[in-house]
């Protein structure tokens, strides 16, 4: 990796802990550089505003969790369980990453920044690309109804978040336990298939 690459992916890094810790409106560029241990010159070469570095410290958290979470659709195996394997991925990655940390901060900025808030949560709940080529693999094998794709990648990902992010970011709710969680999707999955499997 070159070494701007590398200042690069350090700022980001830094920014994701700095607008994490202080929120949007209190982060500071000066400590976003000296976690980076760069100079500030360097930071506005690579991201031209406070608003840039942001949304390039939450296209790298995303990026992130999609590089991660595998889902590639398996005959062999039930898609119950491929479903549900799936969903516990995802959590995982929004309790014990970089995602509902954020996410809270988000919300947090929701009333001074709205416009702020809108261009994150569409990202966080932006479509699946794995998923909706999961389900066209699925319809294909005639396990699930021919339906679009996207919209039951959306339809669950509702489900989801209903269930597991919303309630911890609005109501303040405790993380689950992750038997707790596995309960949960099993039910969802179920609900979900009710509705889509072929009879």
């Amino acid at each position: 990796m070159k070494l701007s690459d590398r200042k690069r992916l350090a700022l980001i890094e830094s920014a994701q802990a700095e607008f994490i810790e202080f929120g949007y409106a209190a982060a500071n560029m000066d400590r976003v550089c000296e976690r980076a241990q760069t100079s500030k010159r360097t930071l506005y070469r690579h991201f031209s505003s406070k608003e840039v570095l942001f949304f390039a410290a939450v296209k790298s958290a995303l990026t992130a969790r999609d590089d991660a979470l595998a889902l590639i659709y398996t005959p062999s195996i039930s898609v119950e369980q491929q479903l549900a394997d799936y969903l516990l991925q995802k959590l995982d990655f929004l309790y014990h990453d970089f995602g509902m940390p954020l996410a809270k901060m988000v919300i947090g900025e929701f009333i001074r920044a709205p416009e702020l808030s809108e261009k994150y949560l569409h990202q966080l709940q932006n479509h699946d690309d794995k998923l909706e080529q999961w389900f066209a693999d699925a319809i294909e094998d005639r396990k699930l109804k021919m339906q679009d794709p996207a919209q039951m990648s959306s339809m669950l990902m509702c489900l989801l978040n209903g269930n597991f992010m919303w309630p911890q970011l609005v109501a303040n709710q405790e993380i689950p336990s992750r038997e707790r969680r596995k309960q949960i999707i099993a039910d969802i999955v179920q609900l979900f298939l009710d509705g889509y499997r072929c009879h």
